[in-house]
């Protein structure tokens, strides 16, 4: 027996489930910047700001904005008061780049 479903009644499914988790199309990151503390929650696993700046921005200098990165100022800079990441280019970067950070670096 075959069981037949709307391609609308599967769209309504999932767009409500898209809403219910709390997801956001990556179109919608475009112009969003957020600090260090928000990218460590969400796209380092709770890791320590410190290990962040370790692990990521030292280890990969081609974050830093300054290199033509997504990452303005990743340690204390005169004039600017803290880190600001840009949320789109950082989530395409991290995706591109997970298999490459030492998820298990220790900080000494």
């Amino acid at each position: 027996m075959e069981l037949q479903i709307s391609d609308k009644f599967i769209e309504q499914a999932v767009e409500n489930k898209i809403k219910t988790l709390g997801l956001v199309p990556r179109e919608q990151l475009k112009g969003r910047t957020i600090g260090i503390d928000e990218f460590r929650k969400n796209y380092c696993g709770g890791k320590s700001k410190l290990w962040v700046r370790t692990f990521i921005f030292d280890e990969f200098p081609e974050t830093n904005f300054n290199e033509g990165g997504w990452c303005l100022a990743p340690h204390k800079e005169e004039g600017i008061r803290r880190t600001i990441i840009f949320e789109y280019e950082a989530s395409k970067w991290m995706e591109a780049h997970r298999q490459e950070i030492n998820w298990k670096g220790k900080l000494a």
